[in-house]
């Protein structure tokens, strides 16, 4: 990979701390300076959109209740980088007269960078749209589809009418606008279908014989966020989509078994680094597969989250393989449990994190959310989720 691409991997200890993160070479670019917005967005279980059927209903927020604050962030001479729910912020309260269900609130992080003095004069406004998909309308997929303003959308690996995914529209849509594609978060689905996840999760690693199982189709609700230039650009953005699961493997042992996670796109991702490609997303779909094989009397269970890259490249530089972007993938243990009571203001858990790897110039994509569950501590013991974080940062000429 050339020194390219590098990945920083959690020591042997259970959980990796703050004081565990390592120290970083010099760098000649510019730090990056983060600003962190926390917003709370209540579900509502009525919600309908016009793009999907009149017989369904989906859990979803109301982006209304959270646009505003992170628009005049943006306009503060920020620029938002990704929108993260947090681990363990959902909360149930009260109930509502007129549905007879409890009120449900989660939280979410809109994490934004200041812009460099040379990018003031970059007016772009914040935008979000409502988006919708199958989760297994990929699960079988090869290859890369390309998003084009001008050819529209192009399947290059399978003979699928992709033209009818309401997301790839969306997306679409954005590039013919001459807009950028900043995130895309889950924000909502079916209150049978989160029981029908419940129900399989508690199964997994269970089943005494080989099988494989797979999660339900699901209808699930995106945010999409995209921002759009104030005074219109001549160059528009063209966007690859590449399939690359995150795989888990589950260990039995003694009290409690738990998964390891390797999530191997580091050859991919220097493939698009190293042609000039940027990382702009990783959207998880949301299709789950689970394998069991006996050995002897011994189960190996194997489980895929089905998970895709998304890359821009502008329409002017299509053809040059100048290297732009450089990438880094970096595994922490974030705590599950507190962010249930979590105050405006408050620093996040991964603060600490995306602050020391943004001196030295690297831009958080995304937070990637694994099955790898541990509990540490000596008495009152906290859950921690082992994220994989993703940042990328302009390559600097050292010659």
């Amino acid at each position: 990979m050339g020194g390219l691409f590098s990945k920083h991997k959690t020591p042997h200890q259970t959980v990796h701390h703050v004081h565990d993160l390592p120290e970083l070479p010099p760098y000649g670019g510019a730090p990056i300076e983060y600003k962190t917005v926390t917003v709370n967005a209540g579900l509502d279980v009525q919600s309908h959109f016009s793009f999907m059927a009149s017989n369904v209903t989906i859990q979803a927020t109301n982006e209304e209740q959270y646009h505003p604050e992170l628009a005049a962030t943006q306009e503060q001479g920020y620029r938002m980088l990704t929108f993260v729910s947090l681990p363990g912020s959902i909360q149930k309260y009260g109930f509502s007269a007129s549905t007879g269900r409890q009120f449900t609130l989660t939280k979410f992080h809109g994490i934004f960078c200041k812009l460099f003095q040379d990018e003031l004069d970059q007016n772009c406004e914040l935008k979000v749209v409502k988006s919708t998909f199958l989760n297994e309308m990929f699960t079988e997929w090869s290859g890369d589809i390309f998003l084009n303003p001008e050819a529209g959308i192009v399947d290059n690996d399978n003979d699928i009418p992709l033209g009818k995914f309401h997301i790839l529209q969306t997306l679409q849509s954005i590039s013919e606008e001459g807009g950028r594609l900043i995130s895309v978060e889950l924000s909502g689905m079916s209150e049978e279908q989160i029981e029908i996840q419940k129900q399989y999760v508690e199964r997994r690693a269970k089943t005494p014989h080989q099988t494989i199982e797979t999660i339900p189709e699901m209808q699930v609700a995106v945010d999409v966020f995209f921002e759009i230039p104030a005074e219109p650009s001549n160059d528009k953005y063209v966007y690859k989509i590449v399939n690359c699961p995150l795989e888990s493997k589950y260990k039995h042992a003694f009290p409690q078994g738990h998964f390891i996670s390797h999530y191997n796109s580091e050859n991919e991702m220097s493939k698009y680094f190293e042609t000039g490609w940027k990382l702009t997303d990783i959207l998880e779909d949301y299709s789950v597969s689970h394998l069991t094989q006996m050995d002897g009397f011994r189960p190996h269970d194997t489980q895929r989250n089905n998970c895709l890259l998304l890359f821009e490249k502008p329409v002017s530089r299509i053809d040059s393989t100048v290297q732009y972007y450089e990438g880094q993938i970096v595994e922490y243990w974030v705590p599950s449990h507190k962010h249930c009571h979590h105050k405006d203001g408050e620093k996040s858990d991964w603060d600490p994190v995306i602050n020391h790897y943004g001196k030295k110039g690297w831009q958080i994509v995304k937070f990637l959310a694994t099955p790898d569950t541990r509990f540490d501590g000596p008495f009152q013991q906290t859950a921690y989720t082992k994220y994989y974080l993703f940042f990328q940062r302009i390559v600097i000429n050292q010659n």
